[in-house]
């Protein structure tokens, strides 16, 4: 089913200059289940994963998307709707294949609503995000990965 085009797309290496040089704010949205994102995600990314319920209340905007940020994150969050927002996930290839119905459209939909620049992650398949750890393990040490996180190896080699 088609639907109007949410988000654009960025690529890895775009997403770590962006980390890497620090002059921009970026809200990272991890929308992995939460056992992936306990596995390895990106310091600071805030945990929103689909839920049928969750769905459901952001479609009947029962609940802004602000106030999800801020209950999923593990701290207060300073929310300024002109930040940059990257929503990411390790099987969504690019924001035209997202069926309308899936929540990562609806989750993308809500923040472009909120937030003047809302990008998906392109390409985060398991390669990439080895890649995108690796980069961010090497560019950014300590500073974005959870700490307690253990890379797989293969993503420090």
């Amino acid at each position: 089913m088609a639907h109007e085009m949410i988000g654009t797309q960025i690529v890895t290496e775009r997403l770590v200059a962006l980390l890497e040089s620090g002059t921009e704010k970026v809200l990272l949205i991890d929308s992995r289940p939460f056992v992936e994102y306990n596995t390895s995600h990106i310091l600071e990314a805030i945990n929103i994963n689909c839920s049928k319920l969750m769905k459901r209340r952001l479609q009947q905007d029962k609940v802004l998307i602000t106030e999800l940020i801020q209950h999923s994150a593990k701290h207060k969050v300073d929310i300024d709707c002109s930040q940059k927002v990257v929503v990411y996930d390790q099987s969504s290839q690019d924001v035209a294949s997202l069926s309308s119905d899936c929540f990562l459209t609806v989750l993308l939909g809500k923040l472009e609503k909120s937030f003047s620049s809302v990008h998906l992650l392109a390409g985060a398949d398991a390669a990439e995000w080895d890649w995108l750890c690796a980069e961010c393990q090497q560019h950014l040490p300590q500073a974005r990965l959870h700490p307690r996180v253990a890379l797989p190896a293969s993503a420090c080699e």
